[in-house]
């Protein structure tokens, strides 16, 4: 059983751009796309004085074969990482490879009043919902996992996305 008190271990976590970030691999956790590691990656975050502070920006990485996203740290042990592993019921086994994974989703940007004020948050809707925008973005199972897990974001009640996303 690890220390709680002892820190996650490290990882390298590139970015898109490709620079690479030390960062702490905080679980891991099997969804019907794969697994995904979240990891936390200490960063500046501007205050209301207009000042800095750090503060700890937290996401969910793909890590399934073939992802460069994350490398470990030599040195560092990773057995105590808290592990979500795939469910024994087939039916959330891992697709077959090849297989059509297609469940689209789409994001709502939600204000406080009409048109043209400020975005509150967001809202994500299985896509086709009769409450989701009409020109929203298509998204994939991925895409919407990481919108749900913004500030201020949400799944949409009337349609399969609660059901579904908050699942995973």
């Amino acid at each position: 059983m690890p220390d709680p008190a002892s820190p996650a271990p490290r990882v390298w976590l590139t970015l898109p751009d490709g620079q690479e970030l030390r960062g702490r691999l905080l679980a891991r956790k099997w969804t019907p796309s794969g697994w995904r590691f979240q990891v936390s990656v200490a960063l500046w975050s501007a205050t209301a004085d207009l000042g800095v502070e750090p503060a700890d920006y937290v996401v969910w990485v793909p890590a399934d074969v073939g992802t460069e996203y994350l490398r470990p740290v030599d040195g560092d042990d990773y057995t105590g990482v808290p592990t979500d592993g795939p469910p024994s019921h087939p039916y959330l086994a891992p697709p077959p490879p090849g297989a059509d994974m297609s469940w689209a989703w789409t994001v709502e940007q939600t204000r406080t009043s009409g048109p043209g004020s400020r975005p509150t948050g967001t809202r994500i809707h299985e896509h086709g919902c009769p409450q989701a925008p009409a020109d929203g973005p298509e998204l994939d199972l991925d895409q919407a996992l990481t919108a749900l897990t913004r500030a201020g974001a949400r799944a949409c009640q009337e349609c399969a996305a609660a059901e579904v996303l908050t699942r995973l």
